[in-house]
């Protein structure tokens, strides 16, 4: 994936950078709820799958914040074009496995891949992590649960991989809410960033 680096010499964010680079646990989350009602109209009307729809529109929405695509690597500040995902997937045992999803298709095309790399991975896939993980969201989801917050596992020493996942989603009133949790490295993105992840990923929601 292109990508470019970040001269953080120049850049505002560069005391922040030092400063929460430092640290064990450099991570800043946050966990909203969302109003999906016309994105799950929408997936209704046209028999699509909803895990998929989803994650187009949340990965799509993260990949519209410079700060979200951006990345350490080697010490260095670099921010990617277009990051792709990289999801868990229940297996038939009850373990899990990682899959590799391109959000940057056209949003048909990515529905007819992420079938069969979901599939794929389901009966065949493994918690390997893929070379040249740097540029992913890592996304998972818990189904199971309307939470209101969520403790993911992060790596020692920190990654930079900005962390997404949702839970149940639930009706009420005729509108449908899903708790979405992002977390990511505070040397990187601020709650600013955070905000226009969110405001994206409803906009993007809100459109039947």
């Amino acid at each position: 994936m292109e990508k470019r680096i970040v001269d953080m010499t120049g850049d505002p964010r560069r005391e922040q950078f030092a400063y929460f680079s430092t640290m064990a646990n450099p991570y800043v989350g946050v966990t909203c709820q969302v109003d999906i009602t016309a994105l799950v109209e929408k997936i209704r009307r046209d028999g699509a799958p909803f895990f998929l729809s989803l994650t187009y529109e949340v990965m799509t929405a993260a990949n519209a914040v410079p700060e979200l695509r951006r990345r350490i690597e080697g010490g260095r500040v670099v921010e990617y074009g277009s990051c792709r995902c990289s999801c868990t997937v229940a297996k038939p045992d009850g373990a899990y496995a990682y899959c590799t999803l391109d959000t940057a298709l056209p949003f048909a095309e990515f529905i007819e891949t992420g079938r069969a790399a979901l599939e794929a991975a389901k009966y065949g896939g493994t918690i390997t992590e893929e070379q040249g993980h740097e540029e992913f969201f890592f996304v998972s989801c818990v189904p199971w649960l309307r939470y209101t917050d969520i403790v993911m596992p992060v790596p020692s020493p920190a990654y930079s991989n900005v962390r997404i996942s949702w839970g149940k989603w639930t009706e009420e009133n005729g509108r449908t809410s899903l708790p979405v949790t992002i977390l990511a490295h505070h040397g990187l993105v601020d709650g600013i960033h955070l905000g226009r992840f969110y405001e994206e990923l409803e906009r993007r929601a809100s459109k039947a």
